[in-house]
């Protein structure tokens, strides 16, 4: 699934090891829809995002990337864990919007080159002649 929006809160970076040795890293975030279908009740997200082995660069070094105020699309997966209670009464559950992908959906202004419009060079004393 995607969901669009502006970062609107970043979680402090958990890392770890896990039984294997392998490095994890986790960071959770929140983002607050962009273009509501009712301005007056944005959707507000709140998105996992936990990377281990060869990926946990990109999830440890998630704040060198992203911002608060980011506009960025996020791709994600809903998640159920199952888990027994510690007190033996029979089993749990958590859900979480487990993130796989996100990404800036717009760079600035300063990085698009700008590109003249074809026949934006005609003098203003020329009639135009199209049809349409």
């Amino acid at each position: 699934m995607e969901f669009k929006g502006i970062i609107t809160e970043i979680s402090a970076i958990k890392t770890g090891k896990t039984k294997k040795g392998e490095d994890w890293a986790s960071i959770d975030f929140e983002v607050t829809e962009s273009e509501p279908n009712n301005p007056d009740y944005p959707q507000i997200a709140l998105f996992s995002y936990f990377k281990s082995g060869d990926y946990y660069k990109y999830a440890n070094e998630f704040k060198n990337y992203f911002d608060l105020k980011d506009e960025v699309l996020v791709e994600f997966n809903f998640k159920c864990n199952k888990y027994t209670k510690k007190d033996g009464s029979g089993e749990g559950k958590f859900y979480k919007n487990d993130c796989w992908r996100v990404q800036k959906t717009s760079e600035t202004v300063e990085d698009v080159p700008v590109v003249d419009q074809p026949g934006t060079d005609k003098k203003d004393n020329e009639p135009d002649d199209l049809p349409f």
